[in-house]
């Protein structure tokens, strides 16, 4: 499908693919914010924005480059390379966890896109992912379903970097004492990175992605041994 974000119809479908009730299993992450808050890494507001800052680098330089990746790949008609940045992307997942959200939130959105608006390429994808031949990382998913949706790559990308902010606030809210205008404050502030990261890791090849978040590293390590728990990650 033709990508084209300048139209009533794919901005309605980019609010509806970025929406928090967009059953992928979102909730049940915080990407390893419960781990830092627990360790103390995480204690205040401030040290959450540096959190959720350090996370937005890691997905701009990596997840986000294997989806756009994907994506180019996709609107070539090169199915073998979409599955190559799907390999290589779950090569970067080190820990147990990282990896079992990737994979999850990737298969719920295959699924739904499927069932909703199948093209020739999510047919095979979903079936290879079904057989367990394709990782199905979500980046993945979501280069397969934005293209099918018309939503073109930069706002793709927005809606990537705003999905890994919007787990970790309001993971924030079930483990920290702030609001919800604290959190959206937070948003707010940091919405003008997402350009700048654009522009700093858009142009990346797969060969090119890197993936060293030591704190967002360490909490996730923590928080795979921790006894009390909320979330999956």
């Amino acid at each position: 499908m033709c990508s084209d974000t300048s139209t009533l119809l794919s901005l309605f479908r980019l609010a509806w693919i970025s929406d928090s009730a967009l059953p992928t299993g979102a909730f049940s992450f915080s990407l390893g914010l419960e781990g830092a808050v627990e360790s103390g890494l995480v204690s205040d507001l401030s040290s959450l924005e540096e959190y959720t800052i350090g996370a937005l680098y890691g997905a701009a330089e990596c997840d986000g480059v294997a989806m756009l990746e994907a994506y180019r790949a996709i609107a070539d008609g090169d199915h073998t390379r979409v599955k190559d940045a799907d390999a290589h992307l779950l090569s970067f997942k080190a820990g147990e966890e990282a990896r079992e959200m990737t994979l999850r939130m990737g298969r719920r959105l295959i699924e739904l896109i499927h069932s909703i608006c199948p093209t020739p390429l999510t047919e095979e994808f979903y079936g290879e992912v079904v057989e367990g031949t394709t990782a199905g990382c979500y980046p993945t998913a979501q280069a397969l379903a934005g293209y099918a949706l018309g939503i073109g790559e930069r706002a793709l990308y927005a809606a990537h970097l705003y999905g890994v902010a919007n787990t970790i606030l309001s993971a924030a809210l079930r483990l920290m004492r702030l609001s919800h205008y604290d959190t959206q404050a937070i948003i707010y502030r940091l919405s003008p990175l997402c350009e700048r990261l654009y522009d700093l890791y858009g142009s990346r090849t797969m060969e090119e992605m890197t993936s060293f978040i030591p704190t967002l590293e360490l909490a996730a390590s923590l928080h795979e041994r921790g006894i009390g728990r909320l979330f999956m990650n």
